[in-house]
């Protein structure tokens, strides 16, 4: 059975403001289509679920052009004197920036992970190790049992 001209419209409504607004009950709203009437299209027409996958993509995609935007152009804010706009400045976002990076180079930017990371746990390595030597440097020797005594020191000189 052939799908209706209204209900093939409807879709095509659906998926565009899909694509635009990421939100599908946004999306259903301005193609006047129910919610649930769309989640059930979706099981029953594999493309039109492909399609609503796509259109999910574009949002994000909007989404991360939007983010990329603030973080490198900036955006430009008004400043007031007395109530009144004397300029604007423009402001950056660092911690968009910083999603950004991540997202495109985990292996780089992960959180908790700097770029140098392997050389400071070489350096801590090396750090504990030497550390350890001097511990054992001042620690008291195993005692001799009093016959076996050779009458020195049992203490260690320490250079001074």
């Amino acid at each position: 059975m052939a799908e209706s001209a209204a209900r093939t419209r409807k879709k095509r409504h659906f998926l565009k403001a899909l694509a635009e607004t990421g939100n599908v009950s946004e999306a259903a709203r301005k193609a006047r289509l129910d919610r649930s009437n769309a989640y059930q299209i979706r099981r029953q027409d594999q493309a039109f679920a492909d399609a609503w996958d796509d259109a999910l993509d574009m949002a994000v995609d909007l989404l991360e052009a939007e983010a990329r935007s603030r973080a490198v152009e900036g955006v430009e804010q008004p400043r007031f004197h007395q109530g009144r706009i004397c300029g604007t400045v423009r402001k950056y976002s660092d911690s968009l920036l910083m999603f950004l990076l991540r997202a495109h180079r985990p292996e780089t930017f992960r959180e908790g992970r700097d770029a140098g990371s392997e050389d400071l746990e070489r350096h801590l390595k090396g750090a504990k190790e030497k550390l350890a030597a001097r511990l054992k440097a001042l620690s008291p020797p195993a005692t001799l049992p009093d016959d076996e005594s050779d009458g020195t020191d049992p203490v260690p000189e320490r250079d001074q």
